[in-house]
């Protein structure tokens, strides 16, 4: 129902230490300012990239809970353990990635 700024750090750095995947972070950023970059730094990305995003995206699907970078609304819990549900979403996740991977590498 919820991510912890440590859960979202550790997948926020698996993700971007994947490849060349660093190279999004910034337009200018070399690989060493990428590795020079602290836990703080990251996590302040992801909060102002993707979680900001998913947030204004989801009409209300996303909210904010304290102690928490990430929740979903209280309200889906019953839901939650669907398997239509968790299907829906990991397609929706899927997507994200590819899309992002399309955007990259389109033209190239």
């Amino acid at each position: 129902m919820a991510v912890t700024d440590d859960e979202v750090l550790d997948a926020w750095k698996k993700f971007f230490g994947n490849g060349t995947n660093w190279k999004d972070l910034a337009d200018d950023i070399t690989f060493a300012d990428y590795k020079a970059m602290t836990d703080k730094q990251h996590l302040s990305k992801a909060k102002s990239m993707p979680i900001k995003f998913l947030k204004a995206s989801g009409k209300g699907f996303f909210i904010e809970k304290e102690n928490y970078a990430l929740a979903i609304r209280d309200d889906l819990e019953e839901i939650i353990g669907n398997k239509a549900f968790q299907k829906h979403m990991k397609d929706i996740l899927e997507y994200r990635t590819m899309e992002y991977y399309r955007r990259r590498y389109t033209g190239k």
